[in-house]
């Protein structure tokens, strides 16, 4: 049985694409969210041609949402890139879990 949501950052999709695994997750999941912020670090130049021609092609199940408001008191996402803070945050407004061991 899928679960039912997951909010994805920009690593694990890049690397599924460069494996030919991205197929795995909508069978994985019913609902695939990604913001904005990791829409546009997919499509970037520097990323590689592959991943670029998948987003530029995105498939149905992939739904970009955009970027939550940012939380500036929040020290936690400091460390993190744009797609790493919007995908975090998005993960806390749809009530999503960060840790899937937790």
């Amino acid at each position: 049985m899928p679960m039912r949501l997951v909010v994805a950052d920009t690593g694990p999709l890049n690397y599924l694409v460069l494996i030919e695994a991205i197929d795995v997750l909508p069978r994985l999941f019913e609902q695939i969210l990604v913001p904005a912020a990791v829409y546009d670090e997919l499509g970037h130049a520097d990323a590689p041609e592959q991943v670029r021609a998948f987003i530029a092609q995105k498939p149905a199940w992939l739904e970009v949402r955009p970027n939550p408001d940012r939380d500036d008191d929040d020290a936690t996402d400091q460390a993190l890139d744009e797609g790493e803070r919007a995908a975090n945050r998005a993960c806390q407004v749809n009530r999503c879990r960060s840790d899937p061991d937790g």
